[in-house]
């Protein structure tokens, strides 16, 4: 059923509309394997059905359809559908949001009530989807104490963590949380839930003598996974990363600071995924920088709040290998001034739908990037350098584009629309994942078997979206970090 309007919803209007079949080309059988999508975090409400779909009850008894339209290729943005069959979407509280993914698995969190009721714990279920054999959902039961916040979750594939495991554990995974001990800043309690035991461990994780410090602080709010024997990694964004052996197996706890030309004493206080993203591709962490500009506050609603989006300076690429081998070190890969991205209009497709926003340069005579609140990068999960953005004329705009550069050339490759009426400024809308990889795009059906390591994303849980609402994550307000911060 096609909805345009529902009496006493609690979503936006727009997410019961599916997003167009876009400009992009239909999938081809050279498609049919497609190793990543980027993917709108936030549910579409609507009744669609595919060989991706799959069923489950929350705790109320709600149930919940889940259905994946992940054939779309980058920069355009794929989205998942939720519906309650056989009762109105109202039940629903906000749209269900996808808050971690790995492989062929992904979480998402739903709410049934009102919106009062979204950041209640209590009335939050969190379900995992997973593609291997036939689709199927699982609730995740009890939430305290393993989510004290439906945040900073990683997945781990036991093919991953045991390799030559056997033929029988494509079906087994590892869900994994990190969260602040009750003691002293360098402790953290870790939970991992078993899917074969169908449950729960914790421990505590401490990190070493050098870390004993009152100026010691790490907040993590994305995982990774780093390779074979259960490395995960929970990076704070600006500050560094904590990497835990989460199976127990005498690897001890690590940090790792951040590149030191991206270490400051002051930290802006917005999301720092605003400006930077980490992944793991090929056995290299590649962490992704943007330097902004700054401008002057904007107003909004009669009070000051600072531009996050301000136009961004310089782009920057570094990586690392996985294994952390003592002799490694941060490599700086690419630099460049987002100004100086090349616009080609014989090379980049699809440069119709951007080109009417482009300033033309007075020297070249060739259209440019300047003027566009280039934010939100997206590493690229394949080898390959390219990284997308989320581009808009100005951070307000309910429309936007995701555009996507290879770094090596410093080329625009492609543009696609992204619709940006469900997004507040430049919050959290989209990530990559790779469970596109495990359907045929042209039947959905899943080609899940022998899993091996993909690539990862796990996010904060999206902030509600309402009209009228600005968002906590754009202050520019700054926090002191001390000099003595530590030293690899």
């Amino acid at each position: 059923m096609a909805w345009t309007s529902l009496e006493g919803k609690h979503f936006l209007d727009s997410s019961l509309v599916l997003p167009p079949n876009g400009h992009h080309h239909a999938p081809s059988s050279s498609d049919a394997h497609r190793s990543s999508a980027l993917v709108d975090l936030m549910a579409f409400i609507a009744d669609r059905r595919n060989a991706t779909t799959a069923r489950c009850a929350m705790r109320s008894g709600l149930e919940l359809q889940v259905t994946l339209c992940v054939d779309a290729p980058p920069p355009r943005v794929s989205y998942f559908c939720v519906w309650c069959p056989g009762e109105r979407p109202t039940e629903l509280a906000t749209e269900p949001c996808i808050v971690a993914a790995e492989a062929d698995l992904v979480v998402f969190a739903a709410v049934r009530g009102n919106a009062r009721d979204i950041l209640n714990l209590d009335k939050t279920d969190v379900f995992i989807y997973q593609a291997a054999g036939a689709p199927s959902i699982r609730r995740l039961g009890d939430l305290e104490p393993h989510f004290s916040a439906v945040y900073n979750i990683g997945l781990l594939r036991h093919s991953v963590a045991h390799p030559g495991g056997g033929d029988g554990e494509h079906g087994h995974y590892f869900i994994v949380t990190l969260h602040p001990g009750y003691t002293s800043s360098w402790e953290y309690v870790l939970y991992v839930f078993d899917s074969k035991t169908g449950s729960w461990s914790d421990r505590t994780v401490s990190l070493g003598p050098e870390h004993r410090h009152s100026q010691f602080n790490c907040s993590p709010s994305k995982v990774v996974v780093l390779g074979n024997g259960g490395l995960m990694a929970f990076v704070d964004l600006w500050r560094g990363i904590i990497v835990v052996d989460v199976l127990d197996r005498g690897v001890p706890p690590r940090f790792i600071l951040l590149p030191r030309a991206l270490r400051s004493r002051r930290i802006l206080r917005m999301d720092a995924s605003i400006v930077r993203d980490v992944v793991v591709v090929d056995g290299r962490v590649k962490f992704k920088n943007h330097q902004q500009q700054q401008q002057q506050p904007d107003v909004i609603n009669g009070g000051a709040t600072s531009n996050v989006a301000s136009r961004l300076r310089k782009v920057s690429m570094w990586s690392r290998m996985a294994t952390w081998e003592e002799d490694d070190d941060w490599r700086r890969d690419h630099i460049f001034s987002v100004p100086d991205i090349i616009v080609d209009e014989d090379y980049a497709s699809h440069l119709e739908l951007l080109r009417p926003e482009l300033q033309i340069d007075d020297a070249t005579g060739r259209p440019t990037l300047r003027g566009l609140h280039i934010t939100r990068p997206a590493i690229s999960l394949n080898d390959d350098d390219k990284v997308y953005f989320m581009a808009k004329v100005d951070p307000w705009d309910k429309r936007g584009w995701v555009i996507a550069v290879d770094m090596r050339s410093k080329k625009l490759e492609d543009v696609g629309i992204f619709r940006a009426e469900r997004v507040i400024g430049v919050d959290l809308s989209y990530a990559f994942c790779r469970i596109s990889k495990y359907f045929s795009t042209s039947t959905g059906k899943s080609t899940a078997g022998h899993l091996k390591r993909q690539g990862q994303f796990c996010t904060e849980y999206p902030h509600n979206r309402q009209a009228g609402r600005t968002d906590d994550g754009t202050s520019m307000d700054v926090e002191d970090i001390d000099d003595n911060m530590d030293e690899d």
